[in-house]
Formats: structure tokens, sequence, C-alpha cells
């Protein structure tokens, strides 16, 4: 099992997976003409894609997704409520999905859950292979619930929302309201939740946190990583962490193994992370291990 994201931010949000008996596609954030290319030049072809999830109805996450179901018959899985607000066109039959009740799509086990966002029913997702490797993807939240954190448990890799430093987001030039909407409990998640949700779930086969929707405006990647990082340390996980970016898919990110007791023999752990330069930026050595981010603000 192996995934990678197209790219991430409020100009479009998508995620590939991919495993032996199958590739879906979470969100459909970009055009479709770019997604076709951005999954070519992963190495696959998007006529063998066996489903489209929805997470919710905003445009940065279904841009794409009636131009996909048009042309490739993709079939796609939302909930009502965000079906409610997304046109697949007309001769569309979405399967609609419910928070709590697990579905197959294309060769994986699926678990939708609610989260806390201001959309019509938007939902995280727990996605799971036939050899037990487990992907969670968990973004466009305002908060921490404990019905989410409850269904992300025993991930090999984490998505994650890190969309903005509090700072940043306190002194930066959004107008009050647009503030209080970003911080709110169905806003975005911040990177000091983000970091603190992802040591709610640290396990020995949690090796891959990806970190999502980083904000441009109030965020910078070195912030988020750091957050995130400090966490992992303290608590002795060498999880690899992934930057993503608005403008640029990451390379496929390998699941090696479901084992709860950690890696297999002769694995290559990550290296030492460094502390971000004085710049801003991950150091050099920090983005060999993933994508840096330039995502865009919300919304």
């Amino acid at each position: 099992m192996r995934l990678a994201v197209l790219g991430s931010g409020s100009g479009g949000n998508a995620i590939v997976v991919h495993s032996d008996d199958g590739l879906l596609l979470v969100d459909a954030g970009f055009s479709g003409r770019r997604i076709v290319q951005e999954i070519c030049k992963l190495g696959k072809e998007v006529s063998s894609l066996g489903a489209l999830l929805l997470t919710h109805e905003h445009e940065d996450h279904v841009r794409g997704a009636r131009q996909l179901v048009k042309r490739f018959g993709v079939e796609t899985y939302a909930t009502a409520g965000t079906l409610s607000g997304v046109d697949l066109g007309e001769t569309a039959s979405p399967s609609t999905i419910r928070s709590g009740e697990p579905f197959e799509a294309a060769g994986f086990q699926i678990e939708a859950f609610r989260l806390p966002h201001d959309a019509r029913e938007p939902v995280g997702y727990v996605i799971e292979d036939r050899k037990g490797r487990r992907l969670g993807v968990v973004h466009d939240l305002g908060s921490r619930t404990r019905l989410a954190w409850g269904r992300l448990r025993d991930l090999d890799a984490l998505v994650i929302e890190t969309n903005h430093d509090l700072q940043k987001l306190r002194n930066g030039p959004y107008p009050w309201h647009l503030k209080q909407r970003v911080a709110s409990r169905h806003g975005h998640l911040s990177n000091h939740d983000a970091a603190l949700g992802v040591e709610e779930l640290l396990c020995e086969r949690l090796r891959h946190v990806v970190l999502y929707h980083l904000s441009r405006t109030n965020n910078s990647p070195a912030l988020a990583y750091q957050a995130v990082a400090e966490r992992l340390d303290a608590c002795g996980s060498q999880a690899e962490i992934i930057l993503t970016r608005q403008d640029e898919a990451t390379p496929w990110i390998e699941l090696r193994s479901a084992s709860p007791l950690g890696p297999s023999k002769g694995a290559v752990l990550p290296a030492p992370r460094r502390q971000p330069d004085r710049s801003g930026e991950p150091s050099r050595d920090e983005a060999a291990g993933g994508q840096l981010a330039l995502a865009l603000s919300y919304p």
C-alpha cells in the first residue's frame, strides 16, 4: 500500500492511494486534467481508478469530481450532506456513505467518521488494504474529537491538517471575522492542536505523518514541521514527517508493514530530525524527508 498527495492547500486537495488490489482518490480538488496528469506522472492510469472518496463539498476538494465521473465513470462515495452540495452530473450514481458504517471500494476497506468543519456533512477516512495496512486521513476540522480520534488508531500512516500557527493567525492580515472562523471549533486545525493530536495517536507501527493543508499566510513549513517534530521527538518516535505543497505532488509514500511490533529486520528508520534553519524554511535534510509545503491559506 502506498499514497501520494497530488497537492494540498486552498487551491486544491487530492490524495491517491494504491495497493495491489486497486487505486482510489481521496478528494478531487484540482481540474480533471491536472489530476490525470499527476496520476500519470506517478506511473498509474486514471482509467484504473476504482473509487473517488469525497470528504466534503468545498470547491478545493471537489473541483474535478464531475469531470472524472463523466470521463472515466469513477464510482464516487460521499455522505448525503456532501452529495447535496456537489454537482456530479445527471448521469452520476454516487454511493451514499454514513459515519461509522464500513464499506469496500477499489479493493480497500474504508470507514468514514464525522468531523467538525463548516460544511454540510464532512468526514475523515481510515483506509485499510487486505494486508491490514492502515491509512488515516483527517483534515478540514477545527478541533479534535473523541469520535475521530477513536477511529484513528493503529495506523501505519496519518495525513493530518496543520493549517495555521495561532500567533501568525492572530497577528496576520485576515479580518477579525475570518480569523475567528479559521480558529473556531468548526474551522481548521492549528499546528499546536495537530501536534497534540499526532502524539495521542502514536504507536509502534505509525511510520509516516503527512502534514496537510498549510496556510501560506498564517503558517510556514518550518513552524508546522517544528511543532510536530517536537512532540514526536519528546515521545521518542522516529516517524517520518512529510510536508506537502500546493503546486507539486509528493512521491509515493510506501506503507511497508502492518506489524505492531515495529519495523521488520533490516528496515531503515528515518534519520534524526534537525531543527529548521534561520530562513524559516526546513533545512535541506528535512526537505529530503518530504516535499516543502507552499499551500495557500483558508478559505
